[in-house]
């Protein structure tokens, strides 16, 4: 067989695409490109509606955020120049390694903690604030920086609120780690008091959620708090440390 025949035959073998399927792919396209105009359309409109009060809250927030990582960055470049630096490195990694015992101790909420932050007090006299709200707040403490958390009944006992921590819907409030609590639910929050407070006043924050369901939230920055409930350090029941692996 010639090289010409068997060039035509490839190119009969190849399947063809029909005008039918042309259309088919030319009507997807278009269609894919109007969602992602009409879903751009639809978070440019979102912030449109905003008030110019509400954009500048949010502008602020966003950048008090960006300000705060980069900090962070600085300092852990800032760690290991310090840990690297030759003799004095033992040294400098002995103390960092103390530091980041004290500040686990802290995230773990297995020692007290004191610092700047806000006094969060939400009452709900017709109790329609449920468990998903006070973890929405919780939430967005945690992204504007919260470092250590508390939540009681005004009065009543203190919860240490800890990476396990949850929140379940009970007769009469909101069990914290199984312990019931009742409206008024207080916040003792550690971190930057303007950033926390910022983030629960949000439009369609946490502060416009409690609004709705006939709840008042209130927030009081404070130069200095101190959390004094404890978590008892919990012990791995099949967890070991992994053996260091050789060079």
């Amino acid at each position: 067989m010639s090289r010409l025949a068997l060039g035509r035959l490839a190119a009969a073998a190849r399947p063809r695409a029909t005008r039918g399927q042309l259309v088919a792919a030319v009507l997807c396209a278009a269609l894919g490109f109007g969602l992602a105009v009409q879903v751009r359309s639809n978070q440019v409109a979102g912030l449109s509606t905003l008030s110019q009060s509400d954009l500048v809250r949010i502008l602020d927030d966003v950048s008090q955020r960006t300000a705060r990582l980069q900090a962070e960055a600085r300092d852990l470049e800032d760690t290991r120049a310090a840990v690297t630096g030759g003799a004095s490195g033992s040294r400098a990694a002995l103390q960092e390694a103390r530091a980041r015992t004290r500040t686990l101790g802290i995230l773990a909420g297995t020692v007290p903690a004191t610092g700047p932050g806000i006094e969060f007090t939400i009452t709900d006299p017709k109790n329609h604030v449920h468990a998903d709200v006070l973890l929405d707040a919780l939430e967005e403490l945690r992204d504007a920086g919260a470092e250590a958390v508390e939540i009681s009944s005004v009065g009543g006992e203190q919860v240490r609120v800890v990476v396990s921590t949850h929140l379940v819907d009970a007769a009469g409030g909101i069990q914290v780690d199984g312990t019931l609590l009742h409206s008024p639910y207080h916040f003792l929050v550690i971190g930057d008091p303007r950033t926390l407070a910022a983030a629960l006043d949000i439009p369609g924050g946490v502060l416009d959620v409690l609004h709705q369901e006939g709840a008042t939230g209130m927030v009081a920055q404070q130069d200095s708090l101190t959390i004094t409930s404890l978590r008892p350090a919990p012990r791995p029941q099949y967890a070991r440390p992994a053996p260091a692996s050789g060079r």
